[in-house]
């Protein structure tokens, strides 16, 4: 190679242009450190260095036209306009500091690799990449530009090593471009510091933070691809998604002002082994018709909701944690849904999961657990849990309200301080082969029909089951046993079926029914410490094919013109009388067995009230069977 030093032709020439117009293509011009007022116009490859040691500045305007490939080292360079390379260019250890115009460099259709430059203070951008072009930018520094340091449009660009600071935007990638970034320090950006519109995003390694807008914005399709990409401390969404597509991998989104990803207007995300915490709003928020899929994640520590599905999106989590937020730690509204699969709700300062206003909500081989107010609250929505635990909550394991629909199957709810489950008004609930123990299981309230089907309710220091106004509550081949306080009650007009089940060990009644119906068959109540049913104020029971035994007060007490049927019944070995009515109560006793050793009475009637007796057997070998008084009476017929 030719080396030319411009100095040597200074008294002759007094331009690098014309140095460049007398050199050959290919040759290296040495240039003198000092300030070069001209403009350039390269018209062959040409390398142009600057000195090492001492700055050499060109105040001009350059043009690298096409088929031309420049390279230009150790330079600073002040544009009077800007660098135009439609051709190919390479920088090394260049400065573009300032100057006229609005931007640094424009690659037209052109290639631009940058090394250890330094771009500061364009009034507008720094580089502009259109039509098509490509660019390398390794430990470049870009900083002060005023609206954009890299603007891409139709174009490529790699960009490895660099920082960016204290502009508008950090790189605006448009129109069917693909920037990929490595190891970037985007930082103090006054508004989005990535801006991708119709086009492609990758990055692995970065850190974008402490921007006063969003960290990563895409938008009209923009999609954007990240790997170990870290988001922190950004004023705004740290990642907004609005009819955009990301897929992020162990990335973390942390300690924003606003809100972690925000994905809206038909946007769809999937991330998986990604942090997402201490951001100030809702950590996750999915809105407008959007999707996003959370895979082996861990969301937590937000100082509102950890994640927020509203608008008729749609939201899958698997394997993911979330715990320490201050507000509802999944929320589910306006016609959206969440499915959840081996998940951890836990430690929220509120309630676990919120679903309101025809959402819809399934989990499945998840716990939530320790929250302090109910695990799940669901309003006017529906909801499915399978195989879960909910426990350790300071509210109720599910309260439902309002037409909601319910489903649980194989879950077990235990040591909720509020009954595992509350339904209030017009709520449809149904249980399949589930536990219930260490707190008041059911509370059905205000015309809710409840089917129960293979369950275990036990343990419970209060009542167990609860059905209260106008509800229902139906229960096939289940267990209710061992509760310190009442087994079930049926108030104020409720209806209770209860077939083919166990009801046992109750310090206190097993069943009362207030002002409410009943009917059992194939079932068993027996070893409680009071009554067996409780029936008052204007009930009615029937009992068909059923085994009541060993209770340590009036087996059967009928109160205050209650109505009660047996048929097929075999009461036995109660401590006191087996059936006793009072105050206008009515008996029909059919086919049935009325056995007692103990009391002196089987069968009492008292105050208005009346017994019939056909086909059974009542024995005593400790005193008479029957007694009635104060114009009751007792009728026995054997036909």
């Amino acid at each position: 190679m030719v080396f030319k030093h411009l100095f040597s032709f200074l008294s002759k020439v007094k331009t690098i242009q014309h140095t460049i117009q007398h050199s050959k293509a290919g040759n290296l011009i040495q240039l003198k450190p000092k300030l070069y007022r001209e403009s350039i116009h390269f018209d062959k490859n040409m390398v142009l260095a600057g000195d090492m040691h001492e700055e050499t500045v060109i105040e001009g305007f350059i043009i690298v036209p096409k088929n031309t490939s420049v390279s230009m080292q150790n330079i600073t360079i002040s544009p009077t306009a800007q660098m135009y390379v439609e051709g190919e260019v390479v920088l090394q250890n260049c400065r573009f500091v300032g100057g006229k115009s609005n931007i640094h460099v424009t690659v037209d259709g052109g290639k631009i690799n940058a090394y250890n430059c330094h771009f500061e203070q364009a009034k507008e951008m720094a580089v502009s990449i259109i039509n098509n072009s490509k660019a390398i930018f390794e430990n470049c520094t870009f900083i002060k530009n005023d609206k954009v340091h890299i603007l891409a449009e139709s174009s490529q660009a790699c960009i490895e090593k660099c920082e960016f600071s204290h502009g508008k935007h950090g790189i605006w990638i448009k129109n069917s471009s693909l920037i990929q970034t490595r190891n970037v320090h985007l930082h103090h950006h006054s508004n989005a510091q990535i801006i991708v519109e119709d086009a492609k995003y990758i990055d692995h390694e970065s850190l974008i933070e402490s921007g006063n807008g969003i960290g990563l914005h895409l938008l009209d399709a923009g999609d954007a691809s990240l790997q170990t990409t870290v988001f922190q401390s950004n004023s705004k969404s740290q990642i907004s998604v609005q009819n955009g597509y990301l897929t992020a991998r162990y990335c973390s989104v942390i300690q924003g002002d606003f809100t972690g990803i925000s994905v809206t207007q038909h946007g769809e995300v999937q991330t998986y082994h990604c942090v997402i915490a201490q951001n100030k709003k809702a950590n996750v928020v999915v809105s407008k018709s959007s999707k996003m899929n959370i895979e082996c994640c861990h969301i937590h520590s937000g100082e509102s909701m950890g994640v927020q599905v509203l608008d008729g999106s749609i939201v899958n989590l698997y394997d993911s944690k979330l715990n320490g937020h201050r507000s509802a730690q999944i929320s589910i509204s306006n016609k959206s849904i969440c499915s959840m699969k081996k998940c951890v709700v836990k430690e929220g300062y509120h309630v676990g999961i919120c679903i309101e206003d025809k959402g819809n909500c399934t989990i499945v081989e998840s716990e939530i657990t320790h929250n302090a107010n109910s695990a799940i609250t669901i309003f006017k929505s529906e909801l499915t849990v399978i195989k879960s635990i909910l426990s350790d909550n300071i509210g109720n394991g599910i309260l439902a309200m309002s037409h909601s629909k319910v489903e649980v199957d194989l879950c077990k709810f235990y040591d909720n301080e509020m009954p595992h489950i509350a339904c209030k008004s017009h709520v449809q609930i149904g249980l399949l082969q589930s536990q219930f123990y260490n707190g008041k299981s059911l509370f059905i309230v205000n015309e809710c029909e409840l089917t129960a089907t293979q369950c275990q309710f036990y343990d419970s220091h209060n009542v167990q089951v609860e059905i209260c106004d106008l509800s229902t509550g139906r229960f096939e081949q289940c267990q209710i046993y061992n509760g310190k306080s009442y087994g079930m009650k049926v108030l104020r007009n409720s209806s209770l079926y209860l077939f083919d089940s166990q009801i046992f060990h109750h310090e206190l009644a097993q069943i009362v029914v207030n002002d409410s119906s009943v009917i059992m068959k194939n079932s068993e109540m027996f070893d409680g410490k009071r009554n067996a049913l409780f029936i008052q104020n204007h009930s009615e029971v029937y009992i068909q094919d059923c085994f009541i035994s060993k209770h340590g007060q009036h087996q059967l007490w009928i109160d205050f013109e209650s109505t009660v049927e047996l048929k097929s019944v075999q009461i036995t070995d109660g401590a006191l009388t087996d059936i006793f009515a009072q105050n206008q109560s009515s008996v029909y006793v059919s086919d049935s067995i009325i056995r007692n050793n103990k009391s002196r009475f089987n069968v009492q009637a008292v105050n208005f009230s009346k017994i019939e007796i056909i086909k059974t057997v009542v024995e005593n070998s400790y005193g008479d069977v029957y007694y009635s008084e104060n114009h009751s009476f007792i009728k026995q017929l054997d036909f």
